[in-house]
């Protein structure tokens, strides 16, 4: 996935719980993240960095479609209003779904799709 704005995916990614794993700024401008690998508990993760702006396909934002399982209820709920407080544009308000578990769609600052929910799948 590639990011506009580092500071703003770090604080995105701090708040749905992802930890940092590596993250590689570059030397002559830190705003700049050339590469950065964050978990989400043992088994989820995300690899990210800043746009190259050199025509490339690493220029390519907004396009990227990620869903985040929570363990609870509750924790969707609480995102939920995080978000809503972080200003992201809510796709999908938060509700049960018929197939089970709570979620909710929103996008980013980027324009990436997110969904959260505690639906881990059949």
């Amino acid at each position: 996935m590639r990011t506009t704005d580092g500071q703003a995916t770090l604080a995105l990614l701090a708040t749905l719980g992802f930890t940092e794993r590596l993250l590689v700024r570059d030397e002559e401008d830190p705003e700049i993240i050339v590469h950065a690998e964050f978990a989400l508990g043992e088994t989820g993760g995300i690899m990210f960095g800043s746009v190259r702006n050199d025509g490339s396909a690493l220029d390519n934002v907004g396009g990227s479609s990620i869903y985040v399982v929570v363990d609870t209820e509750r924790e969707v709920d609480r995102l939920y209003q995080e978000i809503v407080d972080m200003g992201h544009a809510i796709v999908r308000p938060v509700a049960t779904q018929p197939h089970g578990g709570r979620e909710f769609d929103f996008r980013d600052h980027d324009g990436n799709s997110w969904g959260v929910g505690s639906y881990r799948g059949a």
